[in-house]
């Protein structure tokens, strides 16, 4: 691809992190008020962790991202869930604008 879409309206705020947060690079739902846990296909996503230290995390909740994928994925506005194997298009996600898809990746708007 010769266009990148890193920087688009980035978004970062700070939460508290429950014992599933524990490194950068991890998908998240909200628990509590305030309180961030590692996403899963039943819950829709927030965003993902940018860091984590003494109990909280910083969260990217706009902006553009790429991430592993699994399955297929369509392009334009998609229900995007957090599984195991990767991102997944889904019936409970909340839409996400889907820019690009590989053979492994996607790149999307949060």
């Amino acid at each position: 691809m010769n266009i990148d879409f890193n920087g688009f309206n980035e978004k970062v705020i700070t939460m508290q992190a429950d014992s599933t947060v524990t490194k950068p690079n991890q998908w998240i739902k909200v628990v509590s008020n305030g309180t961030a846990a590692q996403a899963d296909a039943n819950g829709k996503l927030v965003g993902v962790t940018v860091n984590v230290r003494s109990g909280y995390c910083g969260v990217m909740v706009n902006g553009v991202v790429t991430a592993k994928k699994s399955g297929d994925i369509a392009l334009g506005y998609t229900k995007l869930v957090y599984t195991a194997a990767g991102i997944a298009q889904g019936t409970t996600g909340r839409e996400h604008l889907v820019l690009s898809v590989t053979d492994d990746a996607v790149t999307f708007i949060l």
